[in-house]
């Protein structure tokens, strides 16, 4: 087996909400979560039934046939966007594949336009086309010459380079691999206009940040962005692959028979999908994210008077990056070797996903290991 994502020499048997057990019977608070994927914890009661109960009729049909499951999710997510703007949506298998349809798509409604511009610092993938998106030299190297031709600029350079020769602009309104920096509304908005006067299309990534996990459906809300594409994925069916691109209708579609997806919006995906959109109004979860990053965001601030190595706290909802004087990868380490799952963001970032479940005890316990972790960190210096 291909060792690409290294290990962390952690077999995990079992899990709970926010908790996680390895194989040596330990318990783990799992603020990784995926990458972020299992957004509504481990075995969320009401999405095992969903599971389950969709497990007991045909799992994959041709997307040429009616499925209520996968009608019911698409017209969820296309309600994402206004009313009045006829939202379509099209489901694949994860984040990387909505990128690809994205920009595919953008691509088609844009005809004759040549110049696609991303953002430093921007991650959407690693496929041939969303890794041209992608800003990091680390991802792109091996594949430079392949790649189709992106102009990588800072955020507050965008609006100065839209023309009319920009198909499209591609955006995180929160970068979390390139470090969790939260997009300011100002520049969101000046991204917004600048699209809308030369007619490009605004594509948003809200795959790590939307679905409820900033405090919103979409972070776009809250970062001046005004979406025509939104790609999503990871948690949308609580960690099954599943990956979705919304737009606005009277854009347009794709060229006929110019994309497609073999097991994208399949019914049992699409039937947890279903069940994963009514947990987020009915136990509103969202302004849990809110209210929980809230406090979390308040024990980290506690720690940083306390701790040198903490340079900066960015983050929205419950999406968390915290930038240290020290290399992120073995506080990592540490951190999960005191039964807590983290990941970076970048060299000198640590990272923290935590899911809509956790609740106080784990939020506390959390900052407390990073607080000893970092300690320790400084002792040995």
């Amino acid at each position: 087996m291909s060792n690409i994502y290294g290990g962390r020499g952690l077999e995990i048997v079992s899990g709970e909400g926010a908790l996680v057990r390895d194989s040596s019977g330990k318990t783990h608070i799992d603020f990784l979560c995926g990458s972020g994927s299992a957004l509504f914890g481990h075995c969320h009661p009401v999405l095992t039934e969903a599971a389950i109960k969709a497990a007991r009729f045909p799992w994959t049909i041709s997307p040429g046939l009616v499925s209520e499951a996968r009608d019911g999710f698409r017209k969820a997510l296309a309600s994402l966007l206004p009313a009045e703007q006829e939202g379509k949506a099209f489901l694949c298998n994860s984040g990387t594949e909505a990128i690809e349809a994205a920009l595919k798509l953008a691509i088609a409604l844009r005809p004759g336009r040549k110049k696609i511009i991303a953002l430093r610092r921007a991650f959407h993938g690693r496929t041939l086309g969303s890794l041209a998106l992608t800003f990091n030299p680390q991802y792109r190297r091996a594949w430079a010459e392949n790649l189709i031709p992106v102009t990588h600029v800072a955020t507050a350079d965008v609006p100065s380079v839209v023309d009319k020769d920009t198909a499209a602009v591609f955006v995180e309104p929160i970068q979390g691999e390139g470090g969790v920096h939260v997009m300011d509304s100002a520049q969101g908005k000046a991204i917004t206009e600048a699209c809308r006067n030369a007619g490009a299309i605004l594509a948003v990534d809200e795959i790590q940040s939307g679905w409820g996990r900033c405090g919103s459906l979409l972070a776009s809300s809250q970062t001046g962005l005004e979406p025509d594409i939104i790609a999503l994925a990871k948690g949308l069916a609580g960690g099954l692959p599943v990956g979705a691109v919304v737009w606005k209708g009277a854009l347009g579609d794709f060229p006929a028979k110019g994309h497609g997806s073999t097991y994208g919006g399949n019914p049992m995906v699409s039937s947890v999908g279903l069940a994963a959109w009514g947990l987020l109004r009915s136990e509103n979860y969202p302004e849990r994210a809110l209210k929980n990053g809230a406090f979390f965001a308040s024990l980290l601030d506690a720690l940083r008077k306390k701790s040198p190595l903490i340079r900066e706290i960015r983050h929205m909802g419950l999406l968390f990056g915290v930038e240290i004087s020290a290399k992120a990868d073995p506080i990592v380490k540490e951190l999960q070797e005191r039964g807590v799952l983290a990941l970076s963001a970048g060299p000198q970032v640590v990272r923290f996903l935590p899911p809509f479940t956790a609740k106080e005890e784990h939020f506390s316990l959390v900052a407390e290991t990073f607080g000893k972790v970092l300690e320790a960190h400084e002792t040995a210096e």
